[in-house]
This record gives structure tokens, C-alpha cells and sequence, in this order.
């Protein structure tokens, strides 16, 4: 049977984050916490080893270099965060962090952090590992993917062996949050940047064997410091690209698990037996994106022509068999509670030649990169090559391996499709992805003027109702001026065994919560 739930069906974070931060503390919590909310209702059985599948490989063993769901699930099962995502994806619980308060008005954030805590190497866990792994995400020439993504971070300082206080550019109510993230994990300070070659974290797994592109396998940490978790013996990754190769292996039991599998392979294992297929609204979407510092989307109007070349209601019905809602060019899904009225960008080849006549663009030739690995990636060009045929726009469609796309596409060619992850805080939604300033801003530049200003506003804003007004002078500028098109936001798809337990279907779940009823 398929698993849906609604996105906004859980607990409020904005409302968690405000009381925390008038109260001026967060969380002396501990382990009773965390197994408190991750109860099962069946005993659960320890041992075995579960064999996991992506449609993409792992990138990297480093954490800060895993650009691949794969690799990022790798690294939350070899590492830990400060902070750690609650059953309901959205609260925030203690993970080598043990509490939490802000100070100087939120300008400030001091974390107690877990003692007793060991490396895979044996190595004590302390304050200096924190230092050592946010300055390395200050850094751009080291910092990978984790560049920027705890915020507005200035610096951070050790205050004895278990204690950090990190200093902000400005007040920052979702540090805390920003401290769960898939680039956030912490790294031994005496190897922060040697983590490709040998992994050292002090997660629940430890690393036993990686064979590029083959295959990697991992083993309980018998030190780790949760002594309830993980459950499992071991975890073996492997990747299955293709619909009918995912259909065979979850069938034949070649594979326990595949999480991020495309609507086709969902659709046709519904109804097999033994087979529990999953498909859960998210905040993920599907991005075509028109880099404003290349030519020739340095003009703004023809990055807006190119988002009234797509039929989005049929793209969203060939691309994702239905399964997903409508995008229109804002990172915020429909039902969010903080997204305003916008017109929509409906498929519209007239606005589309009009707006090229403005810019003084004719007879104009690009390529559009993609890649299978990615499902359901390949749909969208196909749809912009269409659309830009109706105005005259020559449009080819470069469809490369993962490796090859990551390598050589992002950041570089002016026009290419990406997924992007549900995102957690507005500051991951809006000043990564859109501040001049943002490792997600792969244009580098701003939009309009005025823009990074008001971002900077909103993440330092706590009040709901003012960060909605914020929002409400914002998104249209963004929906105009931005280099995204985002024509829909995805249901999120995974297919296990009926012996895999404890599984939560996101993008990236928590290994440690999993078992195997054998």
C-alpha cells in the first residue's frame, strides 16, 4: 500500500523556535527524548543488514563534498549533528548537542555538548571538533556543499572541552535547525579535512569497505553513545538507476529498500505482494535553472520568457504521473503557510516571444543538461525544448551520467535541471538560494535591487506575521527576477520489502531508526 500524508500535518517549528527563543533556552533534553519519539509499536529485533538502494551513487565519503542523496545518507549514518530532526521533521531534538539557549539578543547561540562521546578512531569528541567543522564551512575553498549552511555564522569559539559559542553577522532564530542539516555534520578537528579518504565520524555506522561506484558497506559502531541504537548489524549501498532494474531487484529480493525511486516505479509495484511502495507530498521540487550572470539570461526578461514556455499541468501529468501539485517559480510549496497570492505563470507563448522582442534576443541556440540519475529529470527539458520551439528557440538536450553532470554542469552552463531538497528554514529557502551572498546562488548575482537587503530581513525576523510581510514584498520579486523555474513540487517515492520496519519516507531518513523483521 502507498504512504501519504500531508506536508504541513505536523507540529509547527515556527511556533517551537518562537517560544524557545522568547524563553531564552532550548532543551536540556537527553536520550529519553529521543527514544520517547521514536517509538514503534512493534518490539523491534536487532541484527541484520539491510541492503539500500539509490537511483544515484555515492559522490563522496566526505560529508561536506556528497552531493548525491546516496552520499548524504551515508554521512548521517557515519556522523552526527549538533542537532537532530524529530520523527515529525520539523521540532528539534539533542543530538551531540545537549542543549541550547541564544544570547545577545540572538546575535549569539551557546551549546553544551555531549560528553563521553567517541570517534570511530577512538578519539574523544569535543568542543574543538565543533570549532573546527563550522570554520571549515566559512571557508569556501574547503567548505564543499556545507559552505554557509549555518547561517550567518561569524565565528565560533570553544568555552572548555564541552561548550561553544558561536557568534552570527546578525540575529538568527533558526541556528538551531540550520545544526540538523545534511552539511552540517561534525568532523574531527584533527582530520576535518581529510574525511574523503578515511571517514571519521561518531555516528551509529562505521565505514568497512567503499568501492567506487560499486558498492559500500558499513557496521554498527559498538562505542556509538545512543546504546539503543542503531538496530542494525550493517548497511550495504548500492545503486539502481533504471525503473525496470528497481522493479527487479525489490521484487527478487536483491534489495530491501530504494528510496527516491521515480512515479513510474511506484505506479507499477502498488500492488505487489510483499512489496510496500511510498508516496508522500514534500517540499521538494524539480528546478530548470537560467544562470543570470551567463549570457543569455543576464537580461531578466528572457530567464521570465523561459518560465512561460512550460505546460506545467501537463509536465506535472507525463513527468510525475500526477503524482506532485503545481510550482509557480517559488521555492515555498502551495499550502505553505507563509506563501502569498501570485499570479501564475501559466504556459504562454505569446508573454514568452514578447518579452524576448523586449530583450532584443532572436535565433537563439542552447543546450539543456540533465541526467537520468535524477529521475524524473529527463521530462522537463523535453517540455522546455517544446515550448521554446513555439518561439523560436533552438533547444538540445544533453542527458550525461551523474558524475559527469556534477563535474561539469552546475554553475557552468547556463541552462540545466537539478532537484532541489525539501528545506527546513527560510534561511536555507531564501538567502542560500537567492542572497548574492548564498552557496546556492549559482548566479552570484542579485536579482534586483534590494533583494539581499530584504533577505537579510527576513531570517532575522521572528514574528510570523512580520516574516509573512516580508514574504509578501519579496516573492513577487523573486518569482519575476529569479533564475529558477519551478514548475511543480514532487511527491516523495521509496519501495521497501514488507521486513524493512521503522522506515520514515523522506529524503533523507535516519538509518538508526531502522529494522529488519526477518
Amino acid at each position: 500500500m502507498s504512504r501519504q500524508k500531508s506536508i504541513f500535518d505536523a507540529i509547527s517549528r515556527r511556533r517551537f523556535l518562537e517560544a524557545t527563543f522568547a524563553a531564552g533556552v532550548t532543551a536540556a533534553m537527553g536520550n529519553t527524548l529521543i527514544g520517547a519519539s521514536r517509538a514503534f509499536a512493534q518490539a523491534v529485533k536487532k541484527g541484520g543488514d539491510l541492503k539500500l538502494a539509490f537511483p544515484n551513487a555515492i559522490d563522496s565519503l566526505d560529508p561536506f563534498n556528497a552531493g548525491s542523496t546516496a552520499g548524504q545518507t551515508l554521512s548521517g549514518a557515519m556522523f552526527d549533528n549538533l542537532t537532530t530532526f524529530a520523527a515529525d521533521g520539523v521540532s528539534i531534538l539533542p543530538q551531540l548537542a545537549t542543549s541550547w539557549k541564544p544570547e545577545a539578543g540572538g546575535q549569539e547561540w551557546v551549546f553544551e555538548l555531549r560528553q563521553g562521546v567517541k570517534f570511530h578512531d577512538g578519539s574523544d569528541f569535543t568542543s574543538e571538533d565543533v570549532v573546527a567543522t563550522i570554520m571549515r564551512t566559512l571557508d569556501k575553498a574547503r567548505a564543499g556543499y556545507g559552505f554557509g549552511v549555518y547561517g550567518p555564522v561569524k565565528e565560533a569559539k570553544a568555552e572548555g572541552t564541552h561548550a561553544v559559542r558561536v557568534y552570527l553577522t546578525q540575529p538568527f532564530a533558526d541556528f538551531p535547525t540550520s545544526c540538523a542539516g545534511r552539511w552540517s555534520r561534525i568532523l574531527p578537528a584533527a582530520s576535518v579535512d581529510k574525511q574523503a579518504e578515511h571517514p571519521n565520524g561518531t555516528g551509529p555506522f562505521k565505514l568497512e569497505s567503499h568501492e567506487q561506484g560499486t558498492s559500500t558497506r558499513i557496521v554498527r559502531n559498538e562505542a556509538y553513545w545512543d546504546k539503543d541504537r542503531p538496530h542494525l548489524d550493517s548497511i550495504s549501498f548500492f545503486q539502481v538507476a533504471e525503473s525496470v532494474g528497481q522493479q527487479a531487484a525489490i521484487r527478487g529480493g536483491a534489495v530491501d529498500l530504494i528510496n527516491q525511486i521515480g512515479s513510474e516505479t511506484f505506479l507499477a509495484l502498488q500492488n505487489v505482494p510483499g512489496v510496500v511502495p511510498y508516496s508522500q507530498p514534500s517540499g521538494r521540487y524539480q528546478v530548470a535553472y537560467t544562470l543570470a550572470h551567463l549570457d543569455p539570461f543576464k537580461d531578466w526578461r528572457v530567464r521570465l520568457a523561459f518560465k512561460y514556455l512550460i505546460d506545467r499541468k501537463a509536465l506535472l501529468s507525463s513527468g510525475l504521473m500526477g503524482q506532485g501539485v503545481i510550482g509557480n517559480d517559488i521555492q515555498l510549496p502551495p499550502g505553505h503557510p507563509l506563501l502569498v497570492d501570485l499570479p501564475v505563470h501559466d504556459q504562454d507563448f505569446d508573454k514568452a516571444k514578447s518579452l524576448l522582442k523586449e530583450a532584443g534576443v532572436e535565433n537563439l541556440s542552447l543546450d539543456c543538461w540533465t541526467t537520468s540519475e535524477r529521475p524524473p529529470s529527463p521530462t522537463m527539458p523535453l517540455a522546455i525544448r517544446e515550448g521554446a520551439a513555439a518561439v523560436g528557440i533552438n533547444v538540445t538536450v544533453k542527458d550525461i551520467p551523474f558524475t559527469e553532470y556534477r563535474a561539469n554542469v552546475p554553475r557552468k552552463q547556463p541552462l540545466f535541471t537539478s532537484q532541489w531538497s525539501d528545506s527546513r528554514t527560510l534561511y536555507e529557502q531564501f538567502y542560500l538560494v537567492n542572497h548574492t551572498n548564498g552557496a546556492a546562488n549559482y548566479s552570484t548575482v542579485e536579482i534586483a535591487p534590494g533583494v539581499d537587503a530584504k533577505i537579510e530581513q527576513l531570517i532575522a525576523e521572528i514574528d510570523e506575521a512580520k516574516r509573512k510581510q516580508i514574504l509578501a514584498e519579496l516573492l513577487p520579486v523573486i518569482q519575476e527576477r529569479s533564475d529558477r523555474v519551478i514548475p511543480y513540487f514532487q511527491n516523495f517515492f521509496a519501495v521497501s520489502t514488507e521486513r524493512v520496519k521503522g522506515f520514515n519516507p523522506i529524503e533523507l531518513f535516519d538509518v538508526r531508526d531502522i529494522w529488519i523483521d526477518a
